[in-house]
């Protein structure tokens, strides 16, 4: 479980690192997850584990600007010896780093989109995920940043992309009459809007 813990951190970190650099607020949402995972134990052991979740974190980031982060290998490890609630706890960190700059980097997605298909997990479970952290995403997002949040692959033909705009906006649509916060609200009519303009761009 230790050994996971600090695989997904390194991953996290790669995640992060997708853009070049470590955002503020990419750093603190790893910080708060190490300080969840240790706050079980006694002082002693957390004493340990923070030491250890710490050099993980250092370690994975020199090793990110060096370009010596190698992803496979660290998604490997994890599917080696990883259950399968820690994998699923690695997807769901790095979606929280990803969303922790409020803008969805492509090249962030496409990553997390690949750890979890290396990592063997269901696709409706990763999907609940992502969309968690894209109602915290407020920024505006190009064509291809949106299509790749939507989970839309480049080889899909036109009518296999209509068919999933449709459902996307559906469950959006859903969503929106039940939530609470101005805040979410906001951002999942934005959401809204952006898939409406797909649609018109693939005529559905």
């Amino acid at each position: 479980q230790e050994e996971g813990n600090a695989l997904s951190i390194k991953i996290a970190i790669a995640v992060a690192m997708a853009d070049g650099s470590l955002d503020d607020n990419e750093g603190l949402k790893i910080n708060e997850w190490i300080k969840k995972k240790i706050s079980f134990y006694d002082s002693k052991k957390k004493k340990q584990l923070k030491d250890n979740y710490n050099s993980a974190m250092k370690e994975a980031y020199r090793d990110a600007k060096k370009g010596d982060l190698i992803l496979s290998d660290l998604t490997k490890r994890l599917e080696e010896i990883g259950d399968k609630r820690s994998k699923y706890d690695a997807i769901e960190l790095c979606y929280e780093v990803m969303a922790a700059d409020g803008v969805a980097e492509p090249e962030e997605l496409k990553m997390i989109s690949a750890i979890a298909k290396s990592l063997s997990l269901d696709s409706s479970e990763i999907e609940i995920m992502r969309d968690k952290q894209l109602v915290n995403v407020s920024s505006n997002l190009s064509t291809v940043s949106l299509e790749e949040t939507l989970g839309i692959k480049p080889d899909w033909p036109a009518d296999k992309i209509k068919k999933h705009l449709r459902q996307e906006f559906q469950k959006w649509n859903g969503r929106i009459n039940v939530v609470e916060d101005a805040q979410e609200r906001e951002n999942i009519q934005r959401r809204l809007d952006d898939i409406a303009e797909l649609r018109k761009k693939y005529g559905s």
